[in-house]
C-alpha cells in the first residue's frame, strides 16, 4: 500500500491569503501602538506632604507617595481629595500584582481622577472619569 504524502507545498492562492492576513494583523497592531504613544506621562513632582497624608487617611497604600507626587504635580490640593480606592490589575498565571489604579474622588466635581502606576509604582498615567476635570496643570 502507498502512502500519501499530506504535507504538500501551498498554492499560491494560500501563500497570499496568510501573507494578507499577517499585513492585516501587523496594520492593527501598528494602530493599537500608535494610540498608546498618545498617552501623555504625568508630570510629577515632590509630593505635598498634606497630599499624602490625604492620600494615607482616606486608603493605605505603598503606592502613595508616588500617587502623591503625580496630584502635586498636576495640581491637586490636599483639601480637594474626598475619597481615594484602589483597583488592582492581577497576572493571573504569574500570580502577582502588574498595575494600580488610584480613583481620587475631588470634593469640587462628579466622578474621579485616576493616577495608574505599574507594580513598583511608578507612574503610567493620569485621567479624569465620571465628569471629573483634570486640573490645568495635568492636561
Amino acid at each position: 500500500m502507498r502512502m500519501r504524502n499530506l504535507a504538500t507545498r501551498p498554492s499560491a492562492v494560500d501563500l497570499a491569503r496568510t501573507a494578507g492576513v499577517r499585513a492585516a494583523g501587523a496594520g492593527v497592531l501598528a494602530v493599537l501602538l500608535a494610540g498608546c504613544g498618545a498617552i501623555p506621562t504625568p508630570q510629577v513632582a515632590r509630593p505635598d506632604p498634606a497630599v499624602l497624608s490625604a492620600l494615607e487617611r482616606a486608603s493605605s497604600n505603598e503606592c502613595n507617595p508616588s500617587v502623591a507626587s503625580v496630584l502635586t504635580g498636576s495640581g491637586v490640593q490636599a483639601p480637594q481629595i474626598r475619597s481615594v480606592a484602589y483597583g488592582l490589575y492581577r497576572d493571573e498565571i504569574r500570580d502577582r500584582i502588574v498595575r494600580y489604579d488610584a480613583w481620587i474622588g475631588l470634593t469640587n466635581q462628579p466622578g474621579a481622577i485616576v493616577v495608574t502606576v505599574d507594580d513598583d509604582c511608578r507612574p503610567i498615567q493620569i485621567y479624569a472619569r465620571g465628569g471629573a476635570r483634570l486640573p490645568d496643570a495635568a492636561r
